[in-house]
């Protein structure tokens, strides 16, 4: 039985996971928050690739002040531009200039706003984040392509009230990047296991 054809108007808000028959190893089993998508192409951050490197060596190597943990974690957002750095967090209000994505979900674009933290100390203990370095980006009609032939399963992002059949902005601060890319297909009933060997497209219902 064949697959229904997924719709791609935009895949903006949706996590594309990786099918294991996807040979480019920048997106092995890779989990991508989809940011922006139209005719002119696609651009998403990797959320479950993380890095050795930590968020104090970085602030420390652009000589700004970082006033969260100078252990937390680094990932890596994809193969292009891996010095511009990404953070998404949970924070409003502390970033004037972020990017609302979803109830809970804001994203700063700009290094010195994420690590200058100078007058306010960011978030607090409670304050959840996610720093990333680099990006994954498609050309015009690039995506969609890659998504008919099978390479890549959505998985739609909810906001907390949403009935459908997803992932919500816990599961993305929440999850262990090494179990996200399963748990991702579990939520919306795919079982990673029968990806192997499997051809044609993934239905987001």
């Amino acid at each position: 039985m064949s697959e229904p054809q997924q719709e791609t108007t935009s895949l903006a808000r949706h996590l594309l996971c990786a099918v294991p028959q996807l040979l480019d190893p920048n997106f092995h089993r890779s989990v991508v928050l989809m940011l922006d998508h139209g005719e002119q192409g696609a651009l998403g951050l990797v959320l479950n690739s993380p890095m050795s490197t930590r968020v104090g060596e970085v602030a420390e190597s652009l000589e700004l002040e970082w006033h969260g943990d100078p252990d937390a974690q680094i990932r890596l957002g994809g193969p292009v531009e891996q010095i511009r750095g990404w953070f998404l967090h949970d924070q409003s209000g502390w970033d004037a200039e972020a990017k609302r994505l979803l109830s809970g979900l804001w994203l700063t674009t700009s290094l010195e706003s994420i690590l200058r933290d100078e007058q306010t100390s960011f978030g607090g203990e409670d304050a959840r984040f996610l720093f990333l370095l680099g990006y994954a980006g498609w050309g015009g009609g690039q995506l969609e392509s890659e998504i008919a032939a099978g390479s890549w399963v959505l998985v739609p992002v909810l906001e907390d009230d949403d009935p459908r059949a997803g992932v919500n902005v816990d599961f993305l601060f929440e999850t262990d990047p090494e179990r996200m890319w399963a748990e991702a297909l579990q939520a919306i009933g795919v079982d990673p296991q029968r990806l192997v060997g499997m051809q044609g497209n993934f239905s987001l219902h």
